[in-house]
């Protein structure tokens, strides 16, 4: 028995009630998606080169990876940082903090298929994926985009394995009470399913969670950064604090985003007492801690950058430094440690949930806009063959298209939780919470037979 109080009644209360603010928060997500498929129609008529003005590998100048690969960059990290929190939870023991737990589970699921969705559109047309993965034995050796299907793929499975297994009990034990119209996807699910497989299912879970927190250092630190590194070895893509620096920026920015979601479940559902302040305020000491993280590293590129690194990363260095996007991304860290550790050292004047929400929005943000420039600035200045033997430097400036499509992923996220709370549980219910839900007479249909 956990020392977590949660009331099973209440968390299964977003499956069988629907707000007013619900629906008006679909119908606005429904309308970004609508906006978000029309420009993606537009980019498929036209080209990506044609809407985006990104050149391609050796055909035309430019940057030929922007955005979206910053973007995917940005979703890569996301999900890496929320598989491993909800890992986390599980191999220490961390019984506080299970009512986050599903939620990074979730954010992770998503967080995938964005960063898929991503790598789509920078290829301009859906079906050349299949190109890809037709091609991957011929092209891992070399390609950078069949390296990122690999890792979503690995990343994918372990994800859907261990959120299936976890939800097997939880779903047969909850079923009656769940909407009847899913019936097919909990058989699914269920499939099988016989109590005396729980034991084994918490073992096999428990050592999943061990291969996804050894995995995560290693692909979020090293397999990302060292594909970048490896390309033509850029100005900017590599460097000894590469893989450090990477895999703490994804955890901080998955870490912010779970607040965020956390801070809403908990607004939207009444749910503070499940979720108590403890949780948050710890949450935010690590936020704090890796947002410093951040700054360091930042720091550390800049330094040697500037004074010690050779001529090409030099002038990087320069060009980054004369970027009004770097100031705004150097504000925004400083900003937030600011705040996070006023609310650590003075909580009762600087902490509430509205100001940890904005501070892990501008965090989220400020990391985006860094993984963005990440990307664009090591093609905008080719130093390295083969790089410089196939187009001049670029000059990178996204259209109104791209930026749709673009910020069309985190809306298209936003409407993915909309749709999966109401499918699953947003908290993992022990088995005791599961038994006060056991089906009754009025429950299971049989009342006054």
């Amino acid at each position: 028995m956990s020392g977590v109080e949660i009331d099973p009644e209440r968390v299964l209360k977003p499956l069988q009630n629907t707000s007013r603010e619900y629906y008006i928060l679909l119908g606005l997500f429904t309308l970004a998606l609508l906006l978000f498929l029309e420009a993606w129609v537009h980019q498929i008529t036209y080209g990506v080169g044609a809407v985006t003005g990104i050149g391609d590998w050796g055909i035309s100048g430019g940057v030929p990876w922007g955005l979206y690969i910053g973007g995917f960059v940005w979703w890569i990290g996301v999900a890496h940082g929320g598989i491993a929190i909800s890992a986390a939870v599980r191999v220490i023991n961390l019984d506080k903090y299970r009512p986050i737990a599903r939620i990074a589970e979730v954010l992770t699921v998503l967080a995938l298929a964005m960063a898929a969705l991503n790598i789509v559109l920078s290829m301009g047309r859906p079906d050349r994926i299949f190109n890809t993965i037709v091609q991957w034995p011929f092209t891992v050796h070399h390609s950078p985009l069949a390296w990122d299907i690999a890792v979503i793929s690995l990343y994918l499975v372990l994800t859907l394995t261990y959120m299936t297994l976890s939800l097997r009990s939880e779903i047969s034990a909850v079923r009656h009470r769940l909407p009847k119209w899913l019936a097919p996807l909990y058989a699914l699910i269920t499939l099988g399913y016989n109590p005396d497989e729980d034991e084994k299912i918490d073992q096999i879970l428990w050592w999943l969670a061990v291969a996804i927190l050894a995995l995560v250092p290693l692909l979020s630190g090293g397999v990302v950064p060292w594909l970048f590194s490896l390309i033509a070895a850029q100005p900017g893509w590599y460097g000894a604090a590469a893989g450090a620096a990477m895999l703490t920026e994804s955890i901080t920015s998955a870490l912010a985003l779970v607040l965020i979601m956390t801070v809403v479940f908990r607004q939207a559902y009444g749910w503070q007492d499940m979720i108590e302040d403890d949780i948050l305020r710890d949450l935010t000491i690590v936020l704090a801690f890796l947002a410093l993280g951040t700054i360091w590293f930042t720091m550390h590129d800049v330094l040697t950058g500037y004074y010690i690194a050779p001529v090409n990363i030099g002038a990087l260095t320069a060009g980054m430094l004369e970027l009004n996007f770097f100031w705004i991304a150097i504000g925004g860290l400083v900003l937030s440690v600011v705040l996070l550790f006023g609310m650590i050292g003075w909580p009762k004047w600087f902490f509430n949930t509205p100001l940890l929400v904005g501070v892990s929005a501008l965090l989220a943000i400020t990391i985006l806009n860094k993984k963005v420039m990440f990307v664009v600035e090591g093609l905008m200045y080719p130093t390295q063959p083969p790089l410089t033997n196939l187009y001049p430097t670029g000059v990178y400036s996204p259209t109104l298209v791209e930026w749709i499509l673009f910020l069309g992923t985190i809306m298209l996220a936003g409407f993915g939780f909309l749709v999966i709370t109401k499918v699953i549980p947003m908290i993992e219910l022990e088995k005791e919470e599961r038994e006060l839900l056991k089906p009754t007479a009025e429950t299971d249909g049989t009342e006054g037979e």
